[in-house]
């Protein structure tokens, strides 16, 4: 792809590379998403969908020619928020104005609103990016927020 550099295409080479399971230059469909997070980007299932994602794996493979596109496509998109999106977006909740908001609340957002997430999906969110509720049941949403950003290994991103 002309619009990617040798390094992003090489460092996309690798991680392809690490989703071809069987050995075959070829990465099934189902992995998209978790290809693309890989590479340091936030696809939304509808991004992802757009690019061929499938839910069953089997269904269909791609060479990494044709996964080229895709990440450099994907790679272009603005649709993610940004941390004050974010901060904005939970500050309705805070009905106490001191940065807190209902754990409750926020795993019913979780559960309903945007790209809803199923109940083990959120468990595993809070108890991940959550941190200690008081006594009240509050939580502070802003570290929320940064632990979602810095994703599942937010060590390596230093």
């Amino acid at each position: 792809m002309a619009d990617l550099k040798p390094p992003e295409v090489e460092k996309a080479r690798l991680h392809f590379d690490i989703y071809d399971f069987e050995g075959e230059s070829k990465v099934d469909y189902v992995n998209l998403g978790d290809l693309l997070r890989s590479l340091d980007l936030r696809p939304t299932q509808a991004m992802i969908e757009k690019g061929g994602g499938t839910k069953k794996k089997g269904e269909k493979t791609m060479s990494f020619e044709e996964f080229l596109p895709i990440y450099s496509q994907i790679k272009k998109e603005k649709e993610v928020g940004a941390f004050e999106d974010f901060m904005e977006g939970l500050k309705v909740y805070d009905k106490l104005e001191n940065g807190t908001m209902l754990a409750g609340e926020l795993a019913h957002v979780l559960l309903s609103l945007g790209e809803k997430l199923n109940d083990p999906e959120v468990e595993d969110i809070m108890k991940a990016c959550a941190g200690q509720e008081d006594e009240d049941g509050f939580i502070k949403y802003e570290a929320f927020i940064r632990n979602v950003m810095a994703g599942p290994f937010p060590e390596e991103a230093k």
